[in-house]
Parts: structure tokens; C-alpha cells; sequence
């Protein structure tokens, strides 16, 4: 398969070299520089790094089917209202097995890549689609088994959710935001495949992709390239710190969310694909970002989706069905780059502490947009169960809504501070630390790296590895990035551990991550 791509990719390149050479003026001649630059980075891309977002790819696709489409349609002479409380059971459960995740995380013995959960997570994940048709096919069963296997299909969403993204953060790449804005791009169009296949079909695409998804994510796993500078299994030292700044909002954010999906899925199944689709441009805007290694600022995607937010409240129950749809479908976008930034950010904050691996802290971040996307959908339900679909009810929810999120984020939202690009708090209280609001993540680690290669009179060279070191890269990465051998290599290495008095890659990651700045950004 990677072979096909690279032929694919150098015959596009081959190609924009015929086209710019001959008709394309000046300023075209810079996008296809900016495209060819990506080529050229996508070439770079291992063979786990492209089984691992093929797999992420059909774990969004199963999800975007089996949540929000099969139940859009099967069965259609289910009333709308037991179908939305049905559904809402989806989201209960994916914020249930999150919560199971940080709870069971605790345990040292506990293992989200054992035989017994990955077990359980085929067991769940398969048991929707198959519902699904059974419901097709005629076959009466009753609501209380609907919900489990949605309770269920959402357990298995949160373990399947964490699981890949603790891969995906031990692929040896730092372009996280490239990994999920594709990953949730790829989801999106496999989705609409599936869609597009006969509606006998479209259970046995979600039973596929459950299963295509877990046996990439087993194979993944096990070849992760930095599986070796991974934290220790058993470890449960969590270095999570939740800010009030970010999770109140969130979890406004997931009802906003909630109430946009509810409305595309009351509308039908034809709204529900466009809802779906309009996740691409927001997700491959992401992807974009991380692959030009651009900062996205938490501050930043917060007030784009309060802004968005507030018009979706606001502007939907008044507005023509056109405008609705339309809102509807930037409101998805905007839940794709979302989704796509925060999972980047976790899998960011976790990696960089490195003290317990990623399923043991992820979970408790996962949880608070979850949640919200819960108690939203369920809200919603309720008025549908009440008022029915598209109530005049429904304006007074989202008006209440609006309200909540611009109090929620003027309360917890401080004026003038910004958040590091990880989603942490940058008042330094956790570690002692105090660093320039001034400066972002990227400028503030190489004034670290700095600061230390000058303390401790390391050489340029030194310097270099230093840097690549604390961005975890090993020793043959760096050995081919500075074209040197491994003896040497080798030997700095030794004498940068010599001279800081460190003798592990992981501790010498947490003494530039830890290293006191003042407010000038120096030592």
C-alpha cells in the first residue's frame, strides 16, 4: 500500500513540475512549493505511521456510521423520539467507559492492549451493527437490547478512542494534529462509501471497519517505533492537571455539539450526510496546520467555537431550512477541528510528561467533552420525547445554551493569558516553573535547550542531539538527520549525560520540560 502512495505521490509531483514550468504564474508557482512541500513530508511517513492512520481512519468511520447514521434510518417506522433517546444511550456510554478507563487506569496490572479488552472491545463494537441488521431484515427486537448494544458500541468507542491515540503517540512523529485531521478526514470518506453501498449493506461496512480497526491497532502496537522510550506499563504516576480554564468550556462546548448533531439527525438521514461531510474541511484544515507545524493556541480554537457556537443557538430556529443546513454543517466543521486539535493536544501533554503511559491520563480529558455531548444529546432528547422534533421548544434550549457558553467562558476564560499549545496552565504553580506568556511552545523549548546547552558548556553539536533528544527522537533517527555515525552519535550522547548528571532519555525530557525560566525566558 505504501508503495502505491509513493508512486502516486511522485507521479503528482512529476506532474506539478510539467504544469508550473509552463503556465502557472508566480504566485501558483508558491501553492504548489507549499504542496510539494507536504509531498515530500508524506514520503517521510513509515509504514506504521500509514497502517496507524489508516486504522485511526476506520475507527472514526465506524463511529460516524454506527452513531450517528444506521439508527438515522433503522428502523423507519420507529418514532423519532425513541430513536433519539435510543441514540443518546451511545453517547451515555461513551462517557461511561471513559470514565471506566481512568478508573481502571489506576490499576497498575490493568492493560487496554490485554487479550481480555481487546476481546471485549470486538465483542462490543460488532454487536451495534449487527442489531442494525437484524432490525433490517425484519427481525423485532426490543428497545431495551437497542440501548445496551449502544451502551455497549460506546464503551467500545472511548476504549478503541484511547487506544489509538496511545499509538499514535508512539509512532516517533511529532505531527499530531497531520495524524488526527487525516485520521478524521479518512473517517468522513469511508463513512460516505459506506453510505453510498445498498442499506442491506451499510451494517456489514460497520462491522468491517470495527474489525479492520482492531486488527490494524493490534498490529500497530506491537512495531510502534518508539515503543522503547514508552513509560513504563505498570507505572500510574499521573502528571495530569486539570485547568479550570479549559474543561468547564469544553464541556459547554460537547452540549453545543450535542445540539447541533440531534438537529441534523431529527432532520433525517440526507441532513445527517451533510453534517458528516462538512467534518472534512475542518479536519483537513487541522491536518494542514500540523503538517506545517503551525501553533494552533487553545485560546485561539476556544473562541472559534464560541463564536460558532453562539450563531448555531442563536441564528438556527429562526433562520430559513437552507440557513439551518447551512450553520448545521460549519457548526461540524467546526466539531472536526475541534475533536482533531484536542485529541492532538492530549496525545502532546501526555508524551511530553512520559511518566505512566498514555491510557493511563488521556481518559480523564477524553471524559469532559464526552460528557457534555452526553447531557446535551440527552437534554435534547427529552424535549423531542416532550414537545416533539423541531419544537418551538428547541429555541428556548439553545438560547439558554448560547447564554451558558459565553458566561462559562467570560467566568473561566482569563483576559490577557494564554495557554501553552498542550492545554496546560502556564502559571507555573504545578512545577515551579514560571515562563514568559510571550512566547509560544516551540520559541519557549528552544530557549530551554538553550539555557541548558549554555549552563552545562555543551558544544554545538551537543547542542543539536540535546534538542532532538528532548523531543524524544533516538539514537538512529538522529544518526540519519545529522548524516554522522553511530560511534559518535553514541559518544555525545554520553557526554551530554555526563555533563547534566542524567542518565536516561525520559528524566532528561522531564529536566527540559521542568528547567526554570524567568520572565525574559532565561535561566
Amino acid at each position: 500500500m505504501s508503495a502505491i502512495i509513493l508512486v502516486a505521490l511522485r507521479t503528482i509531483e512529476v506532474a506539478g513540475h510539467i504544469v508550473v514550468m509552463g503556465v502557472i504564474p508566480f504566485s501558483a508557482q508558491e501553492w504548489y512549493q507549499m504542496a510539494s512541500s507536504f509531498i515530500d513530508r508524506a514520503l517521510r511517513m513509515s509504514a506504521v505511521e500509514l497502517i496507524s492512520l489508516v486504522g485511526f481512519s476506520f475507527l472514526m468511520a465506524w463511529m460516524f456510521l454506527c452513531f450517528f447514521w444506521l439508527f438515522c434510518e433503522f428502523p423507519p417506522q420507529v418514532p423519532v423520539q425513541v430513536r433519539d433517546a435510543s441514540q443518546a444511550a451511545v453517547f451515555a456510554g461513551m462517557a461511561l467507559g471513559y470514565a471506566l478507563l481512568a478508573g481502571l487506569g489506576r490499576l497498575p496490572r490493568f492493560n487496554v492492549f490485554s487479550g481480555l479488552a481487546v476481546g471485549t472491545e470486538v465483542i462490543c463494537s460488532v454487536l451495534l451493527p449487527l442489531v442494525a441488521c437484524s432490525m433490517h431484515n425484519g427481525m423485532h427486537i426490543p428497545l431495551a437490547v437497542v440501548c445496551g448494544a449502544n451502551v455497549l458500541a460506546g464503551i467500545a468507542g472511548a476504549a478503541l478512542t484511547t487506544s489509538w491515540l496511545d499509538v499514535l503517540s508512539r509512532v516517533g512523529t511529532e505531527l499530531y494534529g497531520r495524524f488526527t485531521g487525516f485520521g478524521f478526514v479518512g473517517g468522513a470518506l469511508l463513512f460516505t462509501f459506506a453510505t453510498a453501498a445498498p442499506a442491506a449493506m451499510q451494517s456489514v461496512f460497520g462491522l468491517a471497519y470495527a474489525l479492520f480497526s482492531i486488527v490494524l491497532l493490534l498490529f500497530a502496537t506491537q512495531h510502534a517505533s518508539a515503543n522503547d522510550q514508552a513509560a513504563p506499563l505498570e507505572s500510574t504516576e499521573s502528571t495530569w492537571c486539570f485547568t479550570k480554564e479549559i474543561e468547564p468550556s469544553f464541556f459547554v462546548f460537547g452540549i453545543v455539539f450535542a445540539l447541533n448533531f440531534l438537529f441534523l439527525f431529527n432532520s433525517g438521514h440526507d441532513e445527517v450526510l451533510v453534517g458528516m461531510l462538512s467534518v472534512i474541511p475542518g479536519a483537513l484544515a487541522i491536518a494542514i496546520i500540523g503538517f506545517r507545524k503551525n501553533r494552533l493556541g487553545i485560546t485561539v480554537l476556544q473562541r472559534m467555537v464560541v463564536v460558532a457556537g453562539v450563531v448555531m443557538c442563536v441564528v438556527v430556529p429562526v433562520a430559513p431550512p437552507i440557513v439551518q443546513l447551512v450553520c448545521s454543517g460549519a457548526m461540524c466543521a467546526v466539531w472536526g477541528a475541534f475533536k482533531a486539535v484536542n485529541y492532538a493536544f492530549i496525545m502532546k501533554k501526555c508524551v511530553a510528561g512520559r511518566t505512566s503511559p498514555f491510557f493511563r491520563q488521556a481518559p480523564l480529558r477524553l471524559f469532559v467533552t464526552t460528557f457534555g455531548f452526553a447531557v446535551g444529546w440527552g437534554v435534547a432528547s427529552l424535549v423531542t420525547v416532550i414537545y416533539g422534533a423541531h419544537a418551538e421548544a428547541f429555541a428556548t434550549v439553545r438560547l439558554i445554551t448560547a447564554i451558558a457558553l459565553v458566561c462559562v467562558v467570560m467566568i473561566f476564560f482569563p483576559v490577557g493569558r494564554h495557554h501553552p499549545s498542550d492545554g496546560s496552565a502556564d502559571d507555573g504553580s504545578e512545577r515551579g516553573v514560571t515562563v514568559s506568556v510571550h512566547m509560544d511552545e516551540s520559541e519557549l523549548f528552544e530557549r530551554r535547550c538553550a539555557a541548558i546547552a549554555r549552563l552545562y558548556q555543551l558544544s554545538p553539536r551537543e547542542s543539536d542531539i540535546l534538542a532532538y533528544l528532548a523531543r524524544g527522537r533516538n539514537a538512529s533517527w538522529i544518526q540519519e538527520e545529522l548524516t554522522i555515525s553511530p560511534h559518535t552519535v553514541k559518544s555525545h550522547i554520553y557526554n551530554i549525560y555526563r555533563k547534566i548528571d542524567i542518565h536516561s532519555q525520559q528524566k532528561l525530557m522531564s529536566f527540559v520540560e521542568e528547567f526554570p525560566l524567568d520572565e525574559s525566558g532565561r535561566a
